[in-house]
């Protein structure tokens, strides 16, 4: 009977190294699989900011320039009235 177990050893050392591999194989698959998911979501967030910032800069640039031609606008009106001779009510 114990040769039976000292025959039995060999085989039962192969299976848990080959469990190990299978388990620590598992773990290397989720976490690259994890990595490039956290990867992917930190990209997706630098984007999203970026847009949001580009987003603020054109709306402030529209905001200057809507200021800018309402200024142009007022100055054309008022050089129109002087070239027929008349003074433009403010």
């Amino acid at each position: 009977m114990a040769v039976l177990g000292l025959l039995a050893l060999p085989f039962m050392l192969v299976g848990w190294i080959i469990y190990g591999l299978c388990t620590g194989g598992e773990w290397l698959v989720r976490y690259f699989l994890d990595r490039q998911e956290r990867r992917r979501v930190a990209i997706e967030a630098e984007l999203d900011r970026k847009q949001a910032e580009l987003r603020a800069t054109i709306l402030s640039l529209s905001e200057q320039l809507n200021g800018n031609a309402h200024e142009a606008r007022k100055a054309l009106i008022r050089e129109s009235f002087l070239a027929r001779g008349e003074i433009p009510k403010d």
